[in-house]
């Protein structure tokens, strides 16, 4: 699909394109967010053995670029920054998309996450960026630590979704 392409394009270091899709996710983020509250966006972690390379001249993973231009897109508006809060604690032993089903995905990553050092939340709404849903066992893995250390909240957003034909095998909720 175009949507599909412009994701790949995306991962693929077209700066542009991940502006626009910040852009796009803070349009729909508003009429979640309450003015005079203040928010923190964090990204998903990358696998530092596997995803730096998108965009090695800037050091960073897609989806600290992505939650930068939607803080961009919403700061003039909101209280709102930007927290590299989760760090991703060993090495996943599969990319999420090699796994079979969603109980090797929710498995795979199972403990793969805690809170950065230093990093502390005090009761604060968390919007978590991921590029891509595929089970959203990693989503709900990073919203599970972010609640454990103190987030009010936690909204979830991404890119995209991938649509299997399996459908019995779903997280509850999706």
């Amino acid at each position: 699909s175009p949507w599909s392409k412009a994701v790949i394009l995306a991962k693929r270091r077209h700066g542009s394109v991940i502006e626009r899709f910040g852009a796009i996710v803070a349009s729909h983020l508003e009429h979640l967010l309450e003015r005079g509250e203040s928010y923190v966006i964090t990204p998903v972690p990358g696998d530092p053995d596997r995803e730096r390379h998108l965009f090695p001249e800037l050091d960073r993973y897609m989806t600290e670029i992505l939650a930068d231009c939607i803080q961009a897109a919403l700061k003039n508006r909101y209280r709102i920054e930007v927290m590299n809060l989760l760090v991703q604690v060993r090495p996943k032993p599969r990319r999420q998309h090699q796994c079979q089903n969603t109980t090797e995905r929710i498995e795979n990553v199972r403990g793969l996450y805690a809170l950065r050092n230093g990093a502390v939340l005090d009761n604060d709404t968390v919007i978590l960026v991921d590029d891509v849903i595929t089970s959203g066992a990693t989503m709900a893995e990073c919203a599970k630590v972010l609640r454990g250390v103190g987030a009010k909240e936690v909204i979830g957003v991404a890119l995209a979704r991938t649509v299997r034909l399996k459908t019995e095998d779903t997280l509850p909720g999706e």
